[in-house]
């Protein structure tokens, strides 16, 4: 079976930060927890100690890229022994699949959030890519992660990326206009798209511009359903 992520907890919405946990004490936000006797339960520390590693696989991966990552990148930067990694994770790749599954699924949450029911749907479209792109912008380890890292993780990897689009594409396909003559996995092709788009900004170290393709993508998103000119309208 496999291991159940922690939730997420502290991260706030601007920010990815799996190690900033609310219930730890001010004076250990961030920090390696004090050696020795501490009055804090062995639950809570496997956590803290599980999302530091995570959080460090998160900060290495675009100094050294998936296949140039080692383990000892990321004890050094957590602070923790081999031994703390390994009982944690039994490998790198299930550490990067922790760490992608917390991330998809901070990412996915914010999306849905902002484009849930209660407007029309191209104004939810046009909301769910601001905020996508706003979050990997503010983000750039993150979506360095997911856009860039994933691919060459592995098949396990790729299929968390894939779940993540098919997820993503759930909610642009809720409430938008039946058009039956339209393959049925369109959504994911054109999220497909707008992740290779992504992908560019981020490898050539510019994730902080992605808000200026917010227009474009959505006007690519809204043209299956409704036209070129009603799209460019509604994008621009």
């Amino acid at each position: 079976m496999a291991r159940q992520e922690p939730p997420i907890g502290g991260a706030e919405p601007e920010r990815f930060e799996p190690d900033a946990l609310p219930e730890l004490p001010s004076e250990l936000a961030l920090s390696k927890l004090p050696v020795g006797r501490h009055g804090l339960p062995r639950s809570f520390v496997t956590r803290h100690q599980r999302l530091r590693i995570v959080a460090a696989m998160l900060r290495v991966l675009p100094r050294h890229g998936y296949p140039g990552t080692t383990i000892g990148h990321v004890t050094e930067e957590a602070g923790v022994s081999r031994a703390a990694f390994y009982g944690q994770f039994a490998s790198k790749e299930e550490c990067f699949l922790a760490t992608y599954n917390l991330a998809s699924q901070w990412l996915c949450e914010g999306v849905e959030r902002v484009a849930a029911d209660g407007q029309p749907w191209p104004d939810r479209v046009r909301a769910g890519v601001a905020e996508t792109l706003r979050l990997l912008a503010a983000n750039p380890a993150l979506a360095h992660l997911m856009a860039v890292e994933a691919p060459q993780a592995g098949a396990a990897a790729r299929k968390r990326q894939q779940a993540c689009l098919a997820r993503l594409a759930e909610a642009l396909r809720a409430g938008r206009p039946d058009r039956p003559e339209l393959p049925g996995n369109l959504e994911e092709l054109l999220l497909g798209g707008a992740l290779s788009v992504v992908a560019r900004y981020v490898e050539s170290d510019q994730a902080e511009r992605l808000p200026d393709v917010e227009t474009a993508l959505v006007e690519c998103l809204l043209i299956p359903y409704l036209g070129p000119e009603e799209s460019k309208r509604i994008a621009a």
